[in-house]
């Protein structure tokens, strides 16, 4: 046996691999795909060598160390998605090792802890998954595969996915920015094409300078400036960005003096994020860029993680109706001219009248936390007089309860402090329904208007962009931070599928709840859930089908008037929470349950707050990491090709006819291949990329290139 042992060695070293036996027994255990080892013999077994890592383990595979057979599994783990754990080890009476398990992460169960309640438990990422390799050691040291489980019982990981496994963490290269100092500090001048004629080469690059008589030419002087040389390395630097990836598209607007005034960006995965979260935006213009103040304008919005996504971005030299009437307009292009339910932005007069302009389907709404970051500034020796003046204002400004309670507020504050006279309050209560809870509980805002997305903004925005950079650094921090975002919206993903919510009980409405919405809502959701085991539920009126309860929390003003229709199972509440932010509220909840509604209707569950609210086009589960990066570079190449090919046929209807009918026949071809996506989201994501390249293909002699 020890001489067999030692030839196995050789071979080895020597790298000759050893194929299995015919004589080698083994079994399938009762049918559950596991494949047990009868009687392992160590000659006739499958060499497991550095050449052979792409190997599936197999019942009988040798190797000649214990790192060996982990690095091995383990990298196994990473093609098929899971992370691997140490598991079962027992060693003979001399110390060594006899046999060793390594399984998926997964396995086994939480234990109930014996002595105390846990307050805020973990979420549960064990599954009680069998997938696993139990391994045998010889007193040579040779390790057998000895049993081998290959079935998952929970969703296996993406390939863009797999570096956020804890066995796989280690080997994931650092994160590098998509842009980094030293890339900004090579980029050439843009070479443009002189007068109004387009050339055809210089039109592959689709870079556009909005320039014509309409809403695209500023008819006035820019209000701001940029040092020398400035406004060309933004113009650069986006071109140099388009280069790279050729579904990144922007626009700029000239002034009077053909000078560039207003810069926006965007770029595919900000348009299709916009598709799915595009409802509430924030137009955020309190941030600047150099020591010339320049506003730089972000359209932010929340995800289903409630986690900041970010749809474009603007660089404005000059803020007029006319510049933010353009930036609207040219927003919407890009978003294949979707208006949002809502948008949130600062007071300012010339910004809400290019709204109406601009989305006449929007609601607007003032940002309540930017009016009260203002007012120490517009009223500081009031805030400065009083240190109470400050959270009684607040408390002031997010009352929410009913219009009676805000007004009497309202009047307990002017009167408490003095404030009869106060021109910027008396201007701030005129303009109440623009801001208050009260007026705007209709209106769908998603977060936006409680202070935790306040906190996250301070904490995870404006932590990035509070210094005065200049264009050149700024452009870098900017795409940057940009990555670091998308890139936590990818571990949260992750997070939210692997792991389920410890659940406060067994209960259908919060298995069922947990089920579907991403981790972040779901304690949302158990919040209000918990809430509503306090409220006191009482009928109050009854018409046909439709019952009216009055719910409402001892010792507590504030109470909900709930329309229960027993017909179609519905609920409707004076609150308005589930029309502001898409969630059931606590009173409602309490109907629900009051009458026996022991499930979710699905008309309260909003695809938006879901772990699948991006859904689309599967990833292919087999792709490894290399194959996916080349799947990317092929993307980008397909894409390049296929703009060169509409821009050189733009002189020619015949051309761009020919062009269309084999586009037409190739997405029909290419939908059949895809079948995990529906045909109403194939189609949807059609028109969004049309629409973007539309966007860009605006009239020749509007364009300077």
């Amino acid at each position: 046996m020890a001489s067999e042992i030692l030839k196995l060695k050789e071979s080895i070293s020597a790298g000759n691999a050893i194929s299995s036996a015919s004589d080698t027994s083994r079994e399938l255990d009762g049918g559950s795909g596991i494949f047990v080892s009868k009687e392992v013999k160590l000659t006739d077994g499958i060499l497991a060598q550095e050449g052979n890592s792409q190997f599936e383990p197999k019942v009988g595979m040798l190797f000649n160390s214990e790192e060996q057979a982990y690095e091995f599994y383990n990298s196994y783990a990473k093609r098929k998605g899971f992370s691997v754990r140490k598991g079962h080890l027992s060693r003979r009476k001399d110390g060594s090792i006899r046999d060793r398990h390594y399984l998926c992460s997964n396995e086994g169960t939480r234990q109930e802890h014996r002595t105390h309640i846990t307050k805020k438990p973990r979420a549960i990422e064990r599954t009680n998954c069998l997938a696993r390799i139990e391994l045998k050691v010889t007193r040579d040291n040779a390790w057998t595969i000895s049993k081998y489980i290959d079935d998952h019982n929970h969703p296996l990981a993406s390939p863009n996915k797999i570096h956020m496994l804890r066995s796989h963490r280690s080997k994931f290269p650092p994160h590098r920015a998509f842009i980094s100092e030293s890339d900004y500090m090579g980029i050439k001048p843009v070479q443009t094409c002189g007068g109004q004629v387009v050339d055809a080469r210089c039109a592959e690059s689709a870079v556009f300078l909005y320039k014509n008589q309409s809403c695209n030419l500023l008819q006035s002087n820019r209000t701001r400036d940029l040092e020398k040389g400035d406004p060309q390395f933004i113009l650069d630097f986006l071109k140099a960005k388009q280069s790279e990836d050729p579904t990144f598209c922007y626009a700029v607007q000239l002034d009077e003096k053909d000078r560039p005034t207003n810069f926006f960006w965007t770029d595919a995965r900000s348009i299709f994020d916009y598709s799915y979260f595009g409802d509430s935006i924030l137009f955020d213009t309190t941030y600047r860029v150099s020591i010339y103040d320049i506003p730089f304008a972000p359209f932010i919005g929340i995800n289903h993680h409630k986690q900041i996504v970010v749809f474009g971005a603007a660089l404005l030299l000059d803020e007029t109706i006319e510049s933010f009437y353009w930036l609207f307009k040219t927003f919407l292009e890009a978003m294949s001219g979707k208006q949002p339910k809502t948008i949130l932005t600062d007071q300012c007069d010339a910004m809400s009248k290019a709204i109406v302009m601009s989305m006449p389907e929007t609601y607007h709404q003032f940002c309540l936390w930017h009016i009260l970051e203002n007012a120490p500034k517009i009223i500081p020796h009031i805030f400065s007089r009083d240190p109470s003046f400050e959270r009684d204002f607040e408390n002031c400004l997010c009352e929410g309860s009913s219009e009676v309670d805000f007004y009497k507020a309202w009047e307990n504050l002017i009167s408490k402090y003095g404030l009869m006279n106060n021109r910027w309050l008396e201007d701030l209560y005129a303009a109440r329904e623009k801001w208050s809870l009260v007026y705007c509980k209709k209106s769908f805002c998603a977060t936006m208007t409680t202070k935790e997305w306040r906190d996250t903004m301070n904490n995870n925005f404006k932590m990035l962009f509070y210094r005065k950079l200049p264009p050149s650094k700024f452009m870098v921090q900017y795409h940057r931070a940009l990555n670091q975002l998308r890139e936590k919206e990818l571990c949260e993903d992750h997070e939210s599928r692997v792991c389920k919510s410890a659940l406060l009980a067994d209960i259908p409405t919060l298995v069922e709840a947990a089920e579907y919405y991403t981790r972040a809502i779901y304690k949302d959701f158990e919040d209000e859930y918990k809430s509503q085991l306090a409220c006191l539920c009482e009928p109050v009126g009854i018409e046909r089908n439709v019952y009216t309860f009055r719910v409402s929390i001892p010792q507590k003003r504030s109470f909900g008037l709930v329309e229960f229709d027993s017909s179609n199972v519905s609920v409707a509440c004076s609150c308005n929470k589930f029309e502001s932010m898409g969630i059931l509220c606590m009173h409602a909840l309490k109907v629900l349950n009051y009458n026996n509604i022991l499930h979710l209707p699905s008309r309260y569950l909003l695809k938006r707050w879901s772990k699948h609210a991006k859904d689309g086009v599967a990833a292919d589960q087999h792709l490894n990491a290399e194959d996916q990066t080349v799947l990317d570079l092929h993307y980008f190449q397909v894409v390049r090709k296929a703009i060169a090919v509409v821009v050189k046929s733009v002189f020619s209807k015949e051309a761009l006819d020919l062009v269309e009918r084999r586009l037409d026949r190739c997405m029909q071809e290419t939908e059949n291949t895809l079948p995990n996506a529906t045909p109403d989201k194939q189609l949807e994501d059609v028109i969004i990329v049309h629409n973007l390249q539309q966007s860009n293909a605006v009239e020749a002699n509007n364009l300077l290139f």
